[in-house]
């Protein structure tokens, strides 16, 4: 499934995550990652290659899609909802209590959701390729 796919068809997030459709085209779904991979290591670790990229997958467009619904509930785009909330966050920070988090409002950089959900995944894929290797003979 594609990101933007997923974005366009907003219901697809309440379906992501959930057992596996075990019909034909559920299975092709597993499938085709899992032959993809076959043969460049043991099948639990190409398993766990699998369901990583696919948690990756679904948590990032979960997290968008609920961003794109509570944009339109509320009427407030991600920035005006932060502008509103900027008074509060501001007062908890300048406590002293959240340094780390203050570093990433202020030092951070604000980046758009598709350049962070591309950003994200080029991590995981780099990660996962970094386990598979291919077995000795």
């Amino acid at each position: 499934m594609h990101r933007q796919a997923a974005l366009r068809h907003e219901w697809l997030a309440d379906l992501l995550g959930r057992r596996p459709a075990l019909g034909p085209n559920g299975l092709a779904v597993t499938e085709a990652p899992l032959a993809a991979l076959d043969g460049l290591t043991d099948i639990d670790t190409v398993m766990r290659a699998v369901e990583t990229v696919s948690a990756y997958f679904t948590g990032a467009i979960r997290r968008e899609i609920t961003n794109l619904r509570a944009e339109r509930a509320t009427g407030l785009s991600k920035h005006d909802w932060q502008r509103a909330h900027g008074p509060h966050v501001t007062r908890m920070l300048a406590t002293g209590r959240f340094p780390a988090l203050a570093k990433a409002v202020y030092d951070g950089t604000d980046v758009d959701s598709e350049t962070s959900f591309a950003t994200g995944l080029d991590w995981v894929l780099d990660a996962v390729a970094a386990k598979l290797t291919r077995p000795s003979v």
